[in-house]
């Protein structure tokens, strides 16, 4: 289960306005602390040419594709990462500079390629995994490490880190770009073999 950055793949999950920017819908102050170093993880995967997938959360405005605990909120009309709205937008500086999002084309299944490295992948449910692209584009890059970053801990990066290791992935949590994450968490993910490290460790092991 140890890391192989030489083989490694970031992924980002559900950084977008509405779970981060303060307006929006279902902001916290935590998703909004650990933007900072996820630029700066983001921007060093980029610059050193490693893989990179933003998976994104978008609901219908009728909520029929919502989880069941969201279904009522979003059909009473309150609107959340509707597509080709602000809310929806991964938040600004996170892509390169020019990227144009479709979100019609995201809803329907077909991934947003920016580069032959990175990508903007839609998750119809909390798993970064779940009946996503993104274990073709992992496949594509030869990647089986999987360093995850992103928002909210207790259900999508949870899911998505269980996903990952149940698919024989080498997983590694990075502490300070996920939001909701605490000392007994972390505990936790180690001894099921999920690699915990802060944003400066793994720039350091794959520059």
């Amino acid at each position: 289960m140890r890391p192989d950055f030489n083989s490694c793949a970031l992924v980002i999950v559900d950084m977008q306005n509405d779970f981060v920017l303060p307006e929006g819908t279902a902001a916290s102050a935590e998703a909004l602390a650990i933007l900072p170093k996820t630029l700066v993880l983001a921007e060093g995967f980029r610059s050193l040419g490693c893989p990179i997938a933003h998976v994104i959360r978008l609901y219908r405005q009728d909520g029929s594709n919502a989880e069941g605990c969201r279904k009522t909120m979003l059909q009473s009309g309150t609107e959340l990462v509707v597509p080709k709205t602000w809310g929806a937008q991964v938040v600004e500086g996170l892509l390169p500079d020019g990227t144009k999002v479709n979100h019609s084309e995201l809803l329907y299944g077909e991934p947003l390629t920016i580069s032959d490295k990175e990508s903007i992948l839609y998750k119809p449910s909390w798993s970064a995994f779940f009946k996503s692209q993104l274990e073709w584009r992992l496949l594509e890059n030869l990647s089986d490490t999987v360093v995850i970053a992103g928002t909210w801990f207790p259900n999508c990066i949870r899911q998505t880190i269980y996903d990952a290791i149940s698919l024989g992935y080498r997983p590694v949590a990075v502490r300070d770009c996920i939001a909701g994450i605490t000392d007994k968490d972390c505990d936790d993910l180690e001894k099921v073999g999920c690699s915990v490290m802060t944003a400066a460790e793994v720039l350091a092991e794959i520059g």
